[in-house]
């Protein structure tokens, strides 16, 4: 999710697409960032590279850049209260989700103990592009952790009216947090 959500002429068409729920960290050392985000791709097989996109509005965008690690987690269906309180109760960093949440492994960025699965990303390439970072990153490590469950869609939230009724008290994580 992003601010300007529902502001663009195709997002009549784009909107239908069926998109995964994922969570995004990244941390530099000193400083680390969450956002959930859907525009993420595997985007070459040899060597094995995931593109991911961080809004230029949110820290996240200059942490990766500094940092050049990211992880992405795959939200679960059953993870739709995680996923609304990170917005509506402003529980968007370490210390407020729980240290015992997280599970840390090659790149030292958080990953959801509770995800699907995970992939680690080392940056290879930053590009600008308009209102987003493209970054790309070859998977230096990926594991599944609950394979039996399915991944919580943006269809979903949005069918159930997550983001219409709850305009006025959604926070977007624009800053990130301190590690230590």
């Amino acid at each position: 999710m992003h601010t300007k959500t529902n502001q663009e002429f195709a997002n009549l068409v784009y909107k239908e697409r069926i998109r995964g729920n994922l969570f995004i960290a990244t941390a530099d050392g000193d400083r680390g960032h969450f956002h959930f985000g859907c525009w993420s791709t595997q985007c070459s097989h040899e060597p094995p590279r995931m593109l991911t996109c961080f809004p230029k509005e949110i820290e996240g965008y200059e942490i990766v850049r500094r940092g050049g690690v990211w992880t992405v987690s795959l939200v679960a269906e059953d993870q739709s209260d995680f996923h609304d309180e990170f917005f509506l109760q402003n529980k968007q960093d370490i210390r407020s989700i729980g240290e015992d949440q997280f599970i840390y492994r090659k790149t030292g960025c958080p990953i959801l103990k509770n995800a699907i699965g995970y992939m680690e990303c080392k940056l290879v390439s930053f590009i600008d592009n308009g209102d987003f970072g493209l970054a790309i990153g070859d998977i230096v490590s990926a594991e599944m952790l609950r394979p039996d469950m399915k991944n919580l869609t943006v269809n979903s939230i949005l069918d159930r009216g997550f983001l219409n009724n709850n305009k006025e008290e959604i926070q977007m994580p624009f800053k990130g947090f301190d590690l230590n």
